[in-house]
């Protein structure tokens, strides 16, 4: 009896000894609770264009990996200014994320009141990187780059070209080109690219400008004639573009693109930008998108850059357009 006792009384002792060694592990944490609720994703652009085209993508994908709904609104206006306002004033909790491009650069770069991209917001993620084509309705008098070059310098400002963002990427890439090319172009601003097609279509402007992800369609579809692409090589590995030339090969030293990405008003807690960079990029690497980017050739560059690389690339990019647009 008094043997069972003390192996008893050992047992004991050693299970105490035991738990006692056990310390509480760092490398454990507790479950993120986000999202608790639907997320919103601001496209501070009309509906129809390359960033909503690639935002509702990107929402309908992140479903596959986010149980909570992932909604995209449009908040249009002001070349983006007006959606990044509307972001700024929402929480900093990452259920309102910012849909940008370097219009938002090129505002900070102006100094536009109100708000400002690397005052305001942290990077999440780059997704997309694109490539600008000029192009001009398929009736057009212009079949060439040189027809409409020739025009130009013979009718200074007469040429109309639209875009979607006053004081924005598209006015910039219009009058940079010009500016390359040697001639003058009017820029008309329309509020969203719906209505900048409709404008090339019914002959309001004479030459249509977009990225090549939204650009295609409407050369698929016969509706307008590609004259040049925004590059440093021609585009040869898609069809309705390999005959089309790039602006180095024209002497024109303008090769300037397009970037879409997400941001999240600064503040936002690190492990909910950790989340939702890690969400962006199982979606950049899903076989559904894959295969939609290589369909719609918007995967021609690499265009997935994480928080940090991201967050570079805003400061390369301002310091870029404060140079350029100083002059």
């Amino acid at each position: 009896m008094k043997k069972s006792a003390i192996f008893m009384l050992v047992i004991a002792m050693g299970l105490t000894v035991a738990a006692c060694s056990q310390k509480p592990t760092t490398e454990s944490k507790p479950a993120l609770d986000y999202p608790k609720r639907a997320i919103e994703i601001v496209v501070p652009f009309g509906p129809g264009g390359s960033a909503d085209i690639m935002t509702r993508q990107v929402a309908n994908l992140m479903g596959n990996f986010v149980d909570k709904p992932v909604n995209v609104v449009n908040k249009a206006g002001g070349g983006g200014v007006d959606g990044m306002v509307y972001v700024a004033q929402a929480p900093a909790d990452g259920y309102t994320i910012l849909q940008i491009t370097p219009s938002h650069a090129i505002a900070e770069a102006l100094s536009r009141p109100n708000a400002s991209l690397s005052g305001d917001f942290e990077p999440i993620a780059n997704f997309q990187k694109d490539i600008q084509v000029f192009g001009v309705a398929k009736d057009s008098p212009f079949n060439t780059l040189e027809d409409l070059i020739a025009y130009a310098k013979a009718n200074p400002g007469k040429l109309k070209i639209g875009g979607t963002s006053p004081g924005g990427l598209d006015d910039y890439m219009a009058n940079g080109f010009a500016e390359a090319a040697g001639i003058e172009l009017t820029y008309v601003p329309y509020n969203s690219a719906s209505e900048t097609k409709a404008a090339a279509l019914g002959g309001e402007i004479d030459i249509y400008q977009d990225k090549v992800i939204s650009f295609l369609t409407m050369v698929q579809g016969g509706e307008i004639k590609p004259i040049v692409v925004l590059h440093d090589v021609r585009l040869d590995m898609i069809p309705e573009l390999k005959d089309t030339p790039c602006t180095v090969e024209k002497k024109i030293d303008f090769t300037q693109g397009s970037w879409r990405g997400f941001a999240v008003k600064k503040g936002t807690p690190q492990e909910v930008k950790d989340y939702l960079t890690e969400v962006i990029q199982k979606v950049y690497n899903s076989t559904e998108y894959v295969d939609a980017s290589k369909k719609d050739m918007s995967n021609i560059i690499p265009g997935y850059v994480g928080q940090k690389e991201y967050g570079d690339m805003w400061v390369k990019e301002i310091a870029k357009f404060k140079a350029i647009l100083a002059k």
